[in-house]
């Protein structure tokens, strides 16, 4: 499940630009009557979820997505809404919401009708801790702060295909890179130790590694993706 709602709403549109390669993927607020030929996103919706019982469970939304496609070709406008909610019956990570009608939203709106679905898409944040009582420091205070600098690399799938959009995050820190078109990125700021090996969260398409790595070179990271 994505931690927040632009990582989230990124996912959709990296996960759409897949099924139909090609169309242009926009996320557009609520006020915007703009709708250009491609596939829109829309947040309709935001509710609550129940959480587990369990020490500090995540906090849990449902966030409903309205998404058309549009295009001068209608049989090309008609193939792609069918082939992308499809693909939307398929995938694990959504659900295609049933008692909502695209078509009323998008009047609802003011938006030109157009045809499409809704998606319901789980987002998690963690929850706030309440600061504990500091206690009395009877001892001098040693810091060991990371080391300011550059990690980069790539990350690779099957056959060292470039991974685009991937997400790379260094564990301890507040340090987080998105991958290019070829699978690259670069983390500037304090990135670990010196002489230590830094441990890397990566994760994309719904695939999640852990890795330690070397900060003195560029790195490799490959995710186990299906093709």
């Amino acid at each position: 499940m994505p931690e927040g709602l632009e990582e989230t709403t990124r996912e959709l549109i990296g996960w759409t630009q897949e099924v139909l390669p090609g169309r242009a993927v926009v996320a557009r607020s609520l006020g915007d009557r703009d709708c250009g030929e491609g596939v829109d996103l829309r947040l309709v919706g935001l509710a609550p979820q129940a959480t587990p019982r369990a020490a500090s469970p995540p906090l849990t939304l449902a966030a409903d997505y309205l998404v058309t496609v549009r295009a001068a070709d209608p049989i090309v406008e008609q193939t792609g809404a069918m082939g992308l909610l499809f693909a939307a019956m398929e995938r694990d990570e959504s659900e295609v919401v049933l008692d909502r009608d695209a078509l009323k939203l998008c009047l609802d709106l003011s938006l030109p009708p157009g045809p499409g679905f809704v998606l319901r898409a789980m987002v998690s944040v963690a929850r706030r801790r309440a600061a504990a009582a500091a206690a009395l420091v009877r001892f001098p205070l040693t810091v060991d702060a990371g080391e300011l600098g550059v990690l980069q690399g790539s990350v690779l799938g099957p056959g060292d295909t470039p991974v685009a959009d991937a997400v790379v995050r260094v564990e301890g820190v507040d340090r987080t890179a998105r991958t290019d078109a070829f699978g690259r990125f670069r983390l500037r700021g304090p990135v670990g130790a010196k002489n230590k090996p830094v441990r890397l969260n990566v994760r994309a398409r719904g695939v999640e590694i852990d890795s330690e790595v070397e900060t003195d070179s560029p790195v490799i990271l490959r995710l186990p993706l299906e093709i």
